[in-house]
């Protein structure tokens, strides 16, 4: 019996200083875009199975590709209304069409840079390697091979499996 009092209590001991060390690294650790965009860059050249040269072009352009595609929604770069929460259920038909107005202006200024950044991108690599870039759903490995839907339900690979997530979207 004093065994198992004992073992359940180093047990107890290990686990809160597990949980206490995972919370300081979430806490210390603020992504920066900058290199979460390299990462990615890194991923596609590899998955494209890129010649070093053109790797390496490859990786400046999709970083500022990216770069530019989050300074278009977001100028600042602060997020500074990026992570809002709005209760849908509790909302006016004004703050509604606001909000999708908002949306679309997004949607837009992405897809200007999409657009613009398109024919750089085929300077490097092939129209089906850019559509591992372009085409929601498809970059970083994320086909649906098999005809199913992603895990969220919908089409799209985004957050929640609605589209616009991903290398190419927020």
């Amino acid at each position: 019996m004093k065994r198992i009092i004992i073992s359940a209590f180093v047990f107890l001991l290990v686990s809160a200083a597990v949980m206490a060390q995972n919370n300081q690294g979430r806490q210390r650790q603020r992504i920066n875009p900058a290199e979460m965009y390299e990462k990615m860059a890194e991923r596609l050249a590899k998955q494209m199975k890129l010649d070093d040269d053109k790797a390496n072009t490859f990786k400046v352009l999709y970083v500022d590709y990216q770069t530019a595609r989050r300074n278009a929604v977001d100028p600042k770069g602060d997020n500074s209304d990026g992570d809002e929460r709005v209760n849908l259920n509790k909302i006016t038909d004004e703050e509604a069409n606001a909000l999708i107005q908002k949306s679309f202006n997004k949607q837009e200024a992405q897809l200007k840079v999409d657009k613009d950044y398109l024919p750089r991108f085929l300077e490097i690599i092939t129209p089906a390697q850019a559509a591992r870039i372009y085409v929601r759903g498809t970059g970083m490995g994320r086909q649906q091979s098999n005809g199913q839907m992603p895990r969220g339900g919908f089409p799209g690979g985004g957050p929640g499996g609605f589209p616009g997530g991903g290398p190419g979207g927020f």
